[in-house]
């Protein structure tokens, strides 16, 4: 498949922005108080979980877009496992060892904590809380990890498809995750079917990431221009906030991850006031730090009690998500970019042929 080119199709940074929103949706279910709260905004907040869906399609959009033609050979693949490992290892080895003196389970089940090390901690039922140990964001990074491990093989195939083939996949991929409710899918949630229990969630979530090269794909070849309007994204985010506030029920994430799947095209293509304000500067930057933020909150939040103790506990209540933010800045700016750059540096002259 031939790619054509799509409106600013170098630049995502609104899809970076977007990634900032999703990560404040699902720390706001963590953390923010209901109580006193209408019934639109209790809906709309007992589903900040289904924001992990939201990255499950990014992910693959993002990774498609960005190694397009890329992933042919031996080599291909080894860089593109070096800098997902660099993407995303370093933080999350930085929140297991932040949260490690709060919690006493990592000594208490030595095999978990191995399989949480390696990220394979939510292999195993979904009916099973194994994937909330020690830091229970991490079970969605276990899920990442094997998409990563199936994304040199999912690409190529899907990139031989026809515009039409990819189109009708999309339909298939999207009717998939809806019917079996897999947006709100994570360790002991809800399961649509029986049979669901004794597949590992990592290949239930599957579809979602599926979703997202196919829409890449589709991006790609220009197949997504018809949408490029304000008008769209708009229509897009309305109907995605319109399936969060009305319900909260088990398959009120069927109607929100059709509702991500057009928020990220539409937002992609876009070349409009949508695109411009996406890319303000600051909301990018905030957009980038998102994975910190994600996978720090509970860290962090397990940590205010001690710092802000007795008489100064209204402070860590009252600070929590903007010194969260604050944080996940810093760690993005000191920590992920730096060691991200030192580890695929270091591969690249490890790699490079020595000079006679």
């Amino acid at each position: 498949m031939e790619p054509k080119p799509s409106p600013a199709a170098s630049n995502l940074a609104p899809l970076t922005s977007l990634r900032f929103f999703a990560a404040v949706y699902v720390l706001a279910y963590h953390s923010v108080d209901k109580t006193g709260a209408s019934l639109l905004v209790i809906n709309f907040l007992e589903n900040g979980y289904l924001g992990v869906s939201f990255f499950f399609i990014l992910s693959g959009f993002i990774l498609t877009h960005s190694y397009f033609g890329k992933m042919s050979g031996r080599d291909d693949v080894q860089r593109f496992a070096i800098a997902r490992f660099a993407r995303i290892y370093p933080v999350y080895l930085l929140a297991l060892l932040v949260v490690l003196p709060r919690v006493t389970l990592p000594f208490d089940y030595p095999l978990m904590a191995l399989a949480t090390l390696g990220l394979i901690q939510s292999w195993g039922s979904p009916s099973l809380a194994n994937g909330f140990f020690w830091n229970p964001p991490g079970w969605t990074l276990s899920v990442e990890f094997f998409f990563y491990l199936v994304f040199p093989l999912l690409l190529p195939l899907f990139s031989k498809l026809t515009i039409a083939t990819l189109w009708f996949g999309l339909a298939v991929a999207v009717l998939i995750f809806a019917v079996m409710c897999l947006p709100g899918l994570g360790p002991t949630g809800y399961l649509a079917f029986d049979w669901m229990q004794v597949i590992p969630l990592p290949l239930l979530r599957l579809p979602e990431f599926v979703t997202g090269i196919i829409c890449a794909l589709l991006f790609r070849a220009g197949s997504l221009n018809r949408f490029r309007g304000d008008l769209a994204a708009v229509l897009a985010g309305g109907f995605t906030m319109a399936a969060l506030v009305t319900t909260s029920t088990e398959t009120t994430g069927s109607l929100a991850g059709i509702g991500f799947v057009a928020m990220i095209a539409t937002c992609a293509v876009n070349d409009g006031m949508v695109r411009r304000v996406l890319s303000f500067k600051p909301l990018v930057l905030l957009g980038s730090a998102s994975y910190a933020l994600y996978i720090l909150q509970i860290p962090v939040r397990r940590w205010i009690p001690v710092i802000f103790s007795g008489d100064w506990d209204w402070i860590g209540r009252l600070m929590y998500q903007p010194l969260l933010i604050i944080i996940s800045i810093v760690v993005f700016m000191l920590v992920e970019e730096p060691a991200r750059k030192l580890l695929r540096g270091a591969t690249l002259r490890q790699a490079a042929p020595s000079v006679a």
